[in-house]
C-alpha cells in the first residue's frame, strides 16, 4: 500500500524524533491532568457527549446525561473534563421536580470521598453559567432522582448537597425520567485574545463572533467581581475549601444573555 511505502521512505531518525515528540506531549498531558479515575478497576460512562460544531478555536458539544439510579447499577460514571478553557454551559433540558444535577467531588470519582465532596447546581433550564477557566480543576455532572439526592441528604451521605422542596413522588418511575441535556460552548484564553487581531465582521462567522462577545462580556463582569473582592467589597477566602467552591462553582448568565447563548447554539447546528 501507499501508506506503508511513504512510512518506510521516513528516514528513521526523522520517524523516531516525531515518535519521542508524540510521546513528550502525552506525558505532559497526563501530568497536567492526572486521571480522576486512577485506581479505579473499571468504569462505564454512560453519558454521551457530542460535537456541535468546531470553528477558529471555538467549539460547541452536546451533554446527554441520563439518570442514576440503583437500578441501572449507579448510571454509570460521569464524563469528566478538565477546565482548561472557558466554558460556558446552557442548560436546555431539565425537569426540576423530577431531577437533580451534581457536580463531581474532589479525589477519585466513585470514592467516599468525592461522593461526600459533590454539590448540587442549582441550574434552571433555559438558563446559561459560566465557568471560567481553572487549570487542573475538573468538572463533570451527575444526573440523579430528586427523590434519590434527598435522601442522601438526609442520610448525610453528602453534606454539600442541599435540598429544596421536592414535589416529585416516592412512586415516580426513574425509568421514565427524562436526559438532563445541556450545551457546552468552550474556548480558550488564548483562542479569546487572538481573536482581537481579527475582523469579526469579515474574518469569523456569525455564531464565532457572537461567542466572542459573550465571553468578552462575561469574564469582565467576572474581573469587576474578583476586583470588588480583592479591594475589600466582599468577603474574603480564608480556607482551601472556600477556595475550592470558588474554583468550580458556576457564575449565572443573565436572561438577556442566556438567549445570546440559545442563538449561538442554533446558528451553529
Amino acid at each position: 500500500p501507499a501508506s506503508a511505502s511513504a512510512s518506510a521512505s521516513v528516514p528513521p531518525d526523522i520517524r523516531d524524533a516525531v515518535d519521542e515528540h508524540k510521546n513528550s506531549r502525552k506525558r505532559k498531558l497526563s501530568d497536567d491532568n492526572p486521571s480522576v479515575f486512577e485506581g479505579r478497576g473499571s468504569y462505564t460512562i454512560r453519558q454521551n457527549r457530542e460535537l456541535v460544531k468546531r470553528e477558529d478555536g471555538f467549539s460547541i458539544w452536546r451533554l446527554d446525561l441520563p439518570v442514576c439510579t440503583e437500578d441501572n447499577g449507579g448510571g454509570g460514571d460521569p464524563i469528566v473534563e478538565y477546565r482548561n478553557n472557558h466554558r460556558i454551559i446552557f442548560v436546555e433540558k431539565l425537569n426540576e421536580e423530577t431531577s437533580h444535577v451534581l457536580s463531581i467531588g474532589q479525589g477519585i470519582i466513585g470514592s467516599a470521598a468525592e461522593e461526600h465532596k459533590r454539590k448540587r447546581v442549582h441550574w434552571e433550564s433555559g438558563s446559561s453559567y459560566l465557568l471560567p477557566c481553572s487549570k487542573g480543576i475538573a468538572c463533570g455532572w451527575i444526573h440523579k432522582p430528586a427523590t434519590a439526592a434527598a435522601d442522601d441528604t438526609e442520610n448525610g451521605k453528602s453534606e454539600n448537597i442541599t435540598s429544596t422542596t421536592t414535589t416529585t413522588s416516592s412512586t415516580t418511575n426513574n425509568a421514565y425520567t427524562e436526559d438532563v441535556v445541556i450545551y457546552s460552548l468552550k474556548a480558550s484564553p488564548e483562542t479569546l485574545l487572538g481573536m482581537k487581531d481579527k475582523n469579526l465582521d469579515k474574518d469569523v462567522s456569525c455564531w464565532v463572533k457572537l461567542s466572542y462577545e459573550l465571553f468578552q462580556q462575561r469574564l469582565a463582569k467576572s474581573s469587576q467581581l474578583q476586583t470588588h473582592d480583592d479591594d475589600g467589597g466582599g468577603q474574603k477566602k480564608e480556607n482551601s475549601e472556600d477556595v475550592e467552591n470558588e474554583a468550580t462553582d458556576d457564575i449565572s448568565l443573565t436572561e438577556e444573555e442566556s438567549m445570546t447563548m440559545s442563538l449561538i447554539i442554533e446558528l451553529a447546528k
